[in-house]
């Protein structure tokens, strides 16, 4: 009977150790398996001034990853591209990163840049007399729906004691909110730049920004894989967007050319955007954290959201290992 319990310890022993062994061995096939880096972009100044001056990729192509790149037009669409798999990097603002957390998204804050309220806002047609935020009460007001304007909208309104049951939300598109507002049919319309700037470059008044109101922030996101098994790959990638963001810092005109380029926006309206922000980029801080965190409890509150999110539990820093 010893002897039996000797062979069964033993043998428990060496079943846990291929266990292990194999498990081991797989994670660095998985680790070595990796040849391509995917990068997903919207028009943005720092990233698409990193991806035209290809250092980044040179310098992994150089260790032998082939890198290729992604363009997406709204932030659903590229952290749904992410939490799928079919990229490896992405960039998108706070509110749509919140609202894909909600929906289970599995993904990694890795940088931000600076909050810029001052870089969205409600702008008040031409011609018409509304000076306070309380006289938006009866008027039609252009937003998209669930984003970034219409959690502004609702901020705005409650520092006054108003509702969006006070109002008439439209919900559009920018390109339809823009036309909109050009032939009267809304009153108002709450966007972000460069279309706040290029709205009011055409005679419509600036009610008010998000300054003192909601944070506005881009932020630069990491599968778990890329995490988890690469972060040297992590750390190059946005030590490449510090070097960009801190280009533009300096002098933003090569920036605005690729983004005029990009969008056909004239090249002062994007140099009157990227001045108007700080385009540096910083690893997660603790006040983004507390930000975010802000957001996601309100946007929950309102109603945009059901579910609880916990910012703190997706963030990861560079001294992770």
């Amino acid at each position: 009977m010893r002897g039996n319990r000797r062979l069964a310890t033993l043998l428990l022993f060496l079943f846990l150790w291929v266990l292990l062994s194999c498990s081991h061995e797989k994670q660095q096939t998985h680790n070595s398996s990796l040849t391509e880096i995917r990068i997903g972009y919207q028009k943005g100044g720092t990233i698409l001034l990193m991806k035209h001056e290809h250092k980044l990729q040179k310098q992994l192509e150089q260790e032998g990853y082939h890198v290729t790149w992604s363009e997406f037009n709204t932030g659903s669409s590229i952290l749904e591209a992410l939490n799928t798999g079919s990229i490896d990097f992405a960039v998108a603002g706070d509110i749509p990163s919140i609202f894909a957390l909600a929906k289970g998204a599995q993904f990694r804050y890795i940088a931000g840049e600076p909050s810029s309220p001052a870089s969205e806002g409600i702008i008040v047609r031409k011609g018409l007399d509304l000076s306070s935020l309380a006289d938006l009460k009866g008027r039609k007001i252009a937003l998209n729906k669930a984003s970034i304007a219409e959690y502004l909208l609702v901020k705005a309104l409650h520092s006054v004691g108003l509702s969006l049951r006070d109002v008439q939300p439209v919900y559009l598109n920018p390109p339809d909110a823009s036309l909109a507002l050009e032939k009267g049919e809304v009153d108002a319309w709450v966007v972000w730049d460069p279309f706040l700037s290029v709205a009011e470059s055409k005679g419509h008044t600036l009610l008010k920004d998000g300054t003192g109101i909601v944070p506005y922030r881009t932020f630069y996101f990491s599968s778990p894989a890329m995490t988890d098994s690469h972060p040297d790959i992590v750390r190059q990638f946005v030590q490449a967007l510090q070097k960009s963001g801190e280009q533009i810092r300096r002098d933003p005109t090569e920036a605005a050319q690729l983004l005029h380029e990009a969008t056909n926006l004239p090249v002062d309206t994007w140099i009157h955007v990227l001045k108007k922000r700080q385009s540096t980029v910083h690893w997660i801080d603790p006040q983004a954290v507390r930000d975010l965190q802000q957001e996601a409890d309100d946007l929950r509150a309102i109603g945009f959201i059901e579910k609880h999110v916990s910012i703190e539990d997706v963030v990861w820093k560079p001294t992770n290992k």
